[in-house]
């Protein structure tokens, strides 16, 4: 049987699961649209005789930073979810 879960409890999760989504999604961009579009300045760094570092910042870096992200990004709404599920059991009592 489907538990109900009391109102605060559903106030309380939800606007943790919109600061932590917005600053996932803050992060996101600046990875995604701003590291990337600064990379050009970069392009006169060079590591030896490996290609430029601009290369490198999209080739390389932002996608591991991305994937970084994401695992964070589960990681947190894991321990949050655990959060939700002691305080359902405890009956709403914050």
């Amino acid at each position: 049987m489907k538990q109900e879960v009391p109102e605060s409890i559903q106030r309380w999760y939800w606007g943790k699961v919109k600061r932590i989504t917005l600053i996932c999604l803050l992060v996101w961009i600046t990875i995604a649209i701003i590291l990337p579009a600064m990379a050009p300045r970069f392009k006169d760094v060079q590591i030896g005789s490996l290609p430029p570092l601009h290369w490198y910042i999209n080739a390389f870096i932002v996608i591991v930073i991305g994937i970084i992200t994401i695992f964070i990004y589960a990681m947190v709404m894991n321990r949050l979810d655990q959060e939700l599920k002691k305080k359902i059991e405890q009956g709403g009592a914050e």
